[in-house]
């Protein structure tokens, strides 16, 4: 099991995107956010894209409290599948 999770969750309008940041972090649920613009299905439409860290441990907390607002559009999890403690490979040239 992957001790770091990634979720995914996409919100229309960035006033819900941010409140629900700023609830998922004052609750301890993630451990980073990222907000980020993507496109939206609907016309005239803006949707924002959080991408959160958090540990294996409360990922279904995390998942189940953003699904228990109605703001999400869609919840996507994966592991966190790269070294955090390695280097990038472009700094790693040159050091072999």
């Amino acid at each position: 099991m992957a001790e770091f999770i990634e979720v995914r969750a996409t919100v229309e309008g960035y006033e819900r995107a941010a409140a629900l940041a700023h609830a998922l972090l004052g609750a301890g649920l993630a451990a980073s956010i990222d907000i980020a613009e993507v496109p939206s299905a609907r016309p005239g439409a803006i949707t924002w894209e959080l991408t959160l860290v958090t540990t294996d441990r409360q990922a279904a907390t995390l998942e189940q409290h953003i699904r228990q607002t109605g703001e999400c559009c869609s919840v996507v999890s994966a592991p966190v599948a790269h070294d955090v403690d390695g280097y990038p490979d472009w700094l790693g040239e040159g050091r072999r």
